[in-house]
């Protein structure tokens, strides 16, 4: 363990703990170590929200302890075996047993971004009791509904424009039931999400920038910074088909903890749609959806301050109850 503190009165640990047979790695920062846990699971797969945080100095630990945990095969944690999503399941339960007990808690927050919210759900569903309030943001449901919402705005916003060249282009789309094989789909919705602003972030957000945020990240070495990409592009097409094939409407009805949905109104990875159907779904009586105007798939990023006001809201809610 690595111990770090900063000018503002943070405290950062950096940790590797061997989880089911692989190392893995973790940042936590904190204020104070009695305040709750905020258990973060990233999305991608492969796409750590750390460096994303830190960039654009999103704290949250006035409030909480906040664990940016890399899943196996991302940054801290890469390996070269296939990874499966029960395995992340089960690491992020053997995480969460580890932290209650190290820190002294019965339960944790846990807050999921996209990719990341299929293994928040399913882990929510399985272990209510270790979860005080789960928190998604960019919520998948019916991955394959999702993805053909996606391709009609697409062709609806290539429409508005009078974009025949990108009308053209969507219109060869055939979407099959493992999109994410397809090369040719996969490319073309990179470049119309980003060309109408509804990608990763409504202000743009380029690779090169992406990769800028990743290289610079505090407290990675060069090496994990590097496997930040190595494991986005190459270890993870088990989890990319297995994603594909997700339909959390199946669990939605005995999901009964607190639940809150944060969702970007221009997002075309996931989309208000399914995560209004999720949320609409869900049995908890405790669950409000935080609509996010000016916001495509980082609303951290793109309304950074009314992020932050929600999570001290839902902090609240739950301090005085």
């Amino acid at each position: 363990m690595k111990r770090y503190s900063e000018q503002d009165g943070k405290r950062i640990l950096k940790q590797y703990l061997t989880i089911n047979g692989v190392k893995q790695g973790m940042i936590i920062e904190t204020r104070d170590f009695s305040n709750p846990i905020l258990f973060v699971i990233h999305g991608g797969p492969g796409f750590p929200l750390y460096p994303f945080f830190r960039a654009h100095d999103i704290d949250l630990t006035h409030w909480f302890t906040v664990v940016f945990w890399d899943q196996r095969g991302t940054g801290m944690s890469y390996t070269k075996q296939q990874v499966k999503m029960e395995e992340v399941i089960q690491d992020a339960e053997w995480l969460i047993q580890y932290l209650c007990y190290h820190y002294h808690k019965t339960q944790v927050y846990v807050m999921c971004h996209s990719f990341g919210t299929i293994i928040g759900a399913m882990l929510t569903h399985r272990r209510p009791s270790w979860i005080t309030a789960y928190i998604g943001i960019g919520q998948l449901g019916d991955v394959y509904r999702n993805e053909r919402v996606i391709l009609e705005r697409l062709r609806q916003y290539a429409h508005l424009e009078g974009n025949t060249r990108a009308i053209q282009a969507l219109q060869k789309v055939n979407l099959g039931r493992y999109f994410n094989k397809d090369k040719y789909y996969d490319k073309i919705r990179m470049r119309y999400t980003e060309r109408y602003k509804s990608g990763f972030s409504r202000k743009g957000y380029s690779a090169l920038k992406m990769f800028r945020a990743m290289m610079s990240t505090p407290y990675y070495t060069l090496q994990e910074r590097i496997n930040i990409v190595r494991g986005s592009l190459s270890s993870f097409e088990q989890l990319t088909t297995e994603m594909v094939e997700t339909n959390l409407m199946i669990i939605a009805r005995e999901i009964k903890i607190p639940f809150y949905l944060i969702q970007g109104e221009y997002d075309l990875q996931t989309t208000d749609v399914d995560s209004r159907a999720l949320f609409e779904h869900v049995a908890s009586q405790d669950k409000r959806y935080y609509y996010f105007e000016q916001s495509a798939h980082a609303p951290f990023i793109d309304e950074r301050e009314k992020f932050l006001d929600i999570i001290r809201e839902i902090l609240d809610l739950h301090a005085t109850s």
